[in-house]
């Protein structure tokens, strides 16, 4: 295995790691937390940070040069084997170890969507259609995972793509 996909793994690992140990946590901790924004916003800066430093850690490796392909690999490597590693974490504790609080946290989800509508000024009639397709669909089974998984490669691969702008350091030509 070349270099920086074997930094890459090793990120992507650890990415998943501290991100099942996030979810244990609140899953621990208060169920509530998976509809609080300031939760998502960590999430955004841990996934990030982790993209950023599977390519700069590769970065290092080579004589500080990398392209713009290369550091957008490295982080999307590490993003998919983090996220993988949560969708399947995700998967076993709601499907599996406790169904019980897949149907508590849809509700909550459904009530933030709700609360979140009405600070909008959303129309009763668009809320109420908002409400029956959430409570028709599972979100949290593997179809939503599933879904989720994609929505947050496509969401942290334009991430990705501005970062590997930021990182990448082409070799100087000489004359």
């Amino acid at each position: 295995m070349d270099t920086q996909k074997k930094i890459a793994l090793n990120m992507g690992l650890f990415l998943g790691l501290v991100l099942t140990l996030f979810i244990a946590l609140m899953y621990a901790i208060d169920l509530n937390l998976f509809t609080k924004s300031w939760i998502g916003i960590i999430n955004v800066v841990i996934i990030t940070v982790f993209g950023v430093l599977s390519a700069t850690q590769f970065k290092k490796t080579v004589g500080g040069f990398i392209s713009f392909k290369t550091a957008f690999t490295s982080f999307f490597i590490a993003v998919v084997i983090g996220f993988l590693i949560s969708t399947f974490f995700n998967l076993l504790l709601f499907n599996v170890i406790d169904v019980e609080a897949k149907t508590i946290l849809s509700e909550n989800v459904i009530k933030y969507t709700v609360e979140m509508m009405q600070k909008f000024g959303a129309k009763a009639a668009d809320i109420n259609k908002v409400v029956e397709d959430m409570r028709a669909s599972d979100s949290f089974g593997v179809a939503g995972q599933l879904k989720g998984f994609f929505f947050n490669i496509i969401f942290y691969s334009i991430i990705g793509l501005v970062c590997s702008l930021i990182i990448k350091r082409v070799p100087p030509q000489s004359l």
